[in-house]
This record gives structure tokens, sequence and C-alpha cells, in this order.
């Protein structure tokens, strides 16, 4: 059985983007534009923390600042919430865990030679040779 998701990792998820592009645009248009999963994940952490102030406080200066401080701050708030309401931790981590499902599937290679499908997790080298000679 795996380890269960951390506060940490189910944070990084939901925020990563706002972090990489220091709360740019891009970050607001790629994280609207398709990732359904994160911006699920995101929507449901703002949801909990509606009336915490200093969550509030966390999660806003991430999507203005996009510092690793103000995510840290926010790792805080939600791991304590994750230990205080079992139900919310079952719940996020599941959510976590299938945008994490959806990544592994992305990293993928499909490829169909005639009627045979090839699954092909990330080939490295130089010489890589899929049957024959």
């Amino acid at each position: 059985m795996s380890e269960p998701i951390t506060a940490v990792t189910i944070a990084a998820l939901a925020f990563n983007e706002f972090i990489k592009s220091g709360a740019g645009e891009l970050a607001k248009k790629s994280i609207g534009g398709g990732i359904e999963g994160v911006k699920k994940l995101r929507d449901f952490i703002k949801s909990k923390f509606a009336g915490n102030q200093r969550a509030e406080v966390a999660i806003a200066e991430i999507e203005q600042q996009g510092t690793e401080e103000s995510l840290t701050k926010l790792t805080k708030y939600l791991d304590l919430e994750m230990d205080e309401d079992p139900a919310f931790a079952t719940e996020i981590r599941q959510i976590a865990q299938q945008i994490n499902n959806n990544q592994t599937v992305d990293n993928r290679e499909y490829i169909n030679y005639g009627r045979d499908q090839i699954n092909i997790d990330k080939i490295d080298g130089d010489n890589t040779r899929i049957g024959g000679s």
C-alpha cells in the first residue's frame, strides 16, 4: 500500500502553477484552461478555509505573489485541518490521487503498430528497439 498523500503534496498540486510563474496571468490561464482536477482541488481547499482569515490570506498571497513562503503557510493550515477533519483529509487525498493518476497516464507514450498496441513508459537510451532486429 502506498503512503498517504501529505498536505505538502496537496498544496503543491493545487497551487504550483502560481509558484512557477510568480502569480502572473500565465498561471491563471493555465489552471483555468484545462487542468480541471487541479482547479477542483484548489476550489475544494478554498471552500474549506472560507471564513478562516489566516488561511484565506495565505491563499491570496499565493495567488498574488506566488512565493514559496506563502505556500508553506497554507501547508501548515492544510495539515492541521487534515488532522482535525478525517473526512476532509480522505476527500482531498482522493482528489489529489486522481490528479497524480492523470499525470502518470500523461507521461506514457502509446504506439500502434498495426494490430498491436504498445504502451511505453519513458524510454531512455540511444538504441531503443521494439521487436524485430
